[in-house]
């Protein structure tokens, strides 16, 4: 389904890791992490298709939203480039007052979205571990700060996620709207009243694709690296290779901003893990550079009344590449963003 290839010779290769058939995962118990590697027994190494020619075709790209599920477009950061430094990346006032406004203007650029809003920016820092700074106990303070900065203090990044999956179902996509911040409830008010509206009159959840009238909405994963990747690349499925069979619904633990009296300070959103197969598609920059930003699609409300693929959402994941293992841990910064139309 991709259109742009490399020849059999330079024919890289990803080691991916799913899920086992027969196995029901453990969840965690930390904010915002999948299962432990050890559950995801099911490893395959998997031909990657190298995307960077397409950078050079701007809108003309075959790798659309709309088809793909991802998109990669070059566009520079201003924190890349002097006055700003490199540790400027920790800036948590910088990263809001520079660094989130051009990333919201990218993805209206992009998608065309009336409206975008960041619900949180993640650090990515570190070598793979199965407890990284992504973990810690959010304080009631904390709880309340928009939007969430992870892994933006000393010693507390992130790592790569070497695990197949896709961070929100459907129905995930609802409960985040709903349970992770005010911010993200009062922005999404439209929404979500036209969803309850639904509900009140006895539309079950998963017919809510179908009767849905309220405004187009999205979420976004925003990928850009800090420096060259030169290990644990990101890849991404074409959403189009994936079945539903091969999609498996699992709770991970996020933070709770709206809460009621007595409610725990987490709550579980439905996520994707997946089945493994061959017939999988896989997609990524070669060495990418951090002017090449990789937009994901999460969630498309367009997409889930269209039936494309699960919601138009895409499967992804960290991958190891023979020969990079003594390389330099990836440094990421990733905005996750809701878009409404």
């Amino acid at each position: 389904m991709g259109s742009i290839s490399e020849s059999p010779s330079d024919q890289t290769y990803g080691t991916f890791r799913y899920l086992s058939k027969g196995i029901t995962p453990t969840p965690s118990t930390h904010f915002y992490h999948l299962p432990t590697l050890s559950e995801f027994g099911d490893v395959r190494s998997l031909p990657l298709t190298n995307i960077r020619p397409s950078l050079d075709q701007g809108d003309n790209t075959p790798y659309k939203l709309s088809t793909h599920g991802f998109t990669a477009i070059r566009s520079p950061a201003s924190m890349s480039s002097p006055p700003f430094i490199h540790q400027d990346w920790n800036n948590e006032s910088l990263l809001k007052s520079t660094y989130i406004p051009e990333t919201e203007a990218l993805v209206k650029r992009i998608t065309g979205a009336k409206t975008v809003l960041t619900d949180s920016l993640v650090m990515r820092k570190n070598l793979h571990s199965e407890v990284d700074g992504l973990a810690r106990e959010e304080t009631e303070e904390e709880m309340l700060l928009f939007p969430k900065m992870v892994g933006t203090k000393a010693g507390a990044g992130g790592s790569p996620a070497p695990k197949v999956h896709l961070d929100y179902s459907p129905k995930g996509a609802r409960t985040h709207l709903r349970k992770y911040h005010p911010r993200t409830r009062e922005f999404a008010k439209e929404v979500i009243e036209a969803e309850d509206r639904l509900l009140a009159e006895g539309f079950m959840a998963e017919e809510m694709k179908d009767k849905y009238d309220g405004p187009r909405w999205a979420m976004f994963s925003i990928w850009r690296p800090l420096k060259t990747v030169l290990r644990d690349p990101l890849a991404l499925s074409d959403c189009r290779s994936f079945p539903k069979e091969d999609y498996v619904e699992f709770e991970v633990v996020f933070p709770s901003g709206v809460r009621e009296v007595g409610d725990a300070k987490g709550h579980p959103e439905d996520v994707f893990l997946a089945y493994g197969s061959d017939s999988h598609e896989w997609f990524w920059i070669e060495k990418q550079e951090p002017d090449e930003v990789l937009v994901i699609q999460l969630f498309d409300s367009e997409a889930e009344k269209e039936d494309r693929g699960v919601a138009g959402g895409v499967m992804h994941s960290s991958v190891s590449i023979e020969g990079t293992e003594n390389e330099e841990a990836r440094e990421s910064v990733e905005v996750r963003c809701i878009a409404i139309w």
